[in-house]
């Protein structure tokens, strides 16, 4: 994503946002329509807004796989297997760290942590950090999974772009499309029969066109307070037939100013775009940097809050090394929030997750993918001090 999960800042949610649409676009996009027009977005009270104070509904949580290079994005297959995109170490001396990875339960013990449950499927993919840019601990490389229309892709992005788009069919992968953006996650729109991703450096959700390219839906503009939106994640709606992504936020600093540490709490939300309109409005507010999210059957929508402060900016991977630090993103503070749309009541169901990047639902379960960052180097965590690495766990949903 744009400072990869992560630009922070301040959304002043109570002032109303206008999409600014551009009518030309670079390359491989393709103009918008004549009447693509400009809307506003709902008033505060056309959303559900995060209270500062809620009540906790913990849920069971299992640990079902470890020692991942920066596990993104995941995708239960009918076999039960379970496909994770690594985005690779980000090691400039090592960069071809990233993978797609299954991995299958084979003596059916609830997890993937015993030997032969893991095979690779797409090796020595690149991977990049971009700390010299962002002050933070971010590796960037193999993003999100999706499936639709009886196809399941993932994207390989990078910040500033380009991304490459692949279909995964059985044990092989072939190229898909290409474009310029960084294409940090994608789904399917069963309504308008299209995939679409969001493009978080540029603030873009578009429609990404088979063979290559893309069509630009809209162009989220900055927000009241200068600071861009980061569109980080996206899901299409079955509840209202839109498509809902999530929205990091930036810094109002900029990607390069600042000391990468600027964050406003409650400052993203969820958005629900109508593509037909090329119109937006607001569905939740008041989250904290917010990353991926699920829909469950029963309309209410999971998401992820990726930490709660930025602490311990790094330059260089020099400075990562001198002893235990957060590198940007205060460890251990992400929290999974369940938001009801029909009561609007907001509860946690999950906290103390570590830097929680992506989430993916199956089997009354949903899988949380942690560790963003520089495996192996030393990280604050809960009663002392232990080395970074990449895990998921299995969050098991309450019976409907």
């Amino acid at each position: 994503m744009r400072n990869s999960l992560y630009r922070t800042v301040h959304i002043g949610i109570t002032a109303a946002l206008l999409i600014a649409l551009s009518l030309a676009c670079a390359c491989s996009q393709t103009a918008l329509p004549p009447s693509a027009t400009t809307t506003p977005a709902d008033p505060p009270s056309g959303a559900i807004d995060v209270p500062r104070e809620l009540e906790r509904a913990l849920l069971d949580r299992k640990l079902v796989a470890q020692s991942l290079n920066n596990p993104r994005g995941m995708h239960r297959l009918a076999s039960g297997a379970l496909l994770v995109a690594e985005a690779g170490t980000g090691d400039p001396d090592n960069p071809l760290t990233g993978a797609l990875t299954e991995l299958s339960d084979r003596n059916a013990d609830g997890d993937y942590l015993d030997e032969g449950e893991r095979r690779v499927l797409l090796a020595d993919q690149p991977s990049k950090n971009i700390l010299k840019i962002v002050r933070r601990d971010e590796v960037f490389g193999m993003a999100g999974i999706a499936e639709g229309k009886g196809q399941v892709l993932v994207a390989r992005a990078f910040f500033g772009g380009p991304s490459h788009i692949f279909a995964i069919e059985g044990d092989a992968t072939r190229p898909w499309g290409e474009t310029h953006l960084n294409i940090n996650d994608l789904a399917y729109d069963p309504p308008r029969d299209a995939w679409v991703g969001v493009a978080s450096t540029t603030d873009e959700v578009v429609r990404l066109v088979p063979g290559g390219g893309v069509e630009r839906i809209l162009k989220l503009p900055p927000l009241p307070n200068g600071q861009d939106s980061v569109p980080g994640y996206l899901r299409h709606d079955p509840v209202t037939g839109k498509v809902l992504v999530s929205l990091f936020t930036g810094s109002p600093e900029g990607e390069e100013g600042g000391e990468g540490t600027e964050l406003v709490p409650r400052a993203g939300g969820i958005i629900a775009l109508d593509p037909a309109t090329r119109s937006f409005t607001w569905a939740v507010t008041g989250l904290t940097v917010p990353t991926d999210f699920e829909i469950a059957s029963d309309g209410s929508i999971y998401v992820l809050e990726f930490c709660d402060a930025f602490l311990d900016p790094v330059g260089t991977r020099e400075a990562m090394y001198q002893g235990a630090s957060h590198g940007g993103f205060k460890r251990f503070s992400g929290r999974l929030l369940r938001v009801d749309r029909k009561s609007g009541q907001v509860t946690i169901v999950a906290e103390g997750l570590d830097a929680p990047s992506n989430l993916a639902l199956a089997d009354g379960a949903l899988y949380v993918a942690e560790g963003m960052g520089t495996p192996g180097r030393l990280i604050p965590a809960p009663g002392g001090v232990r080395k970074l690495t990449g895990y998921i766990e299995r969050i098991e949903l309450p019976a409907p």
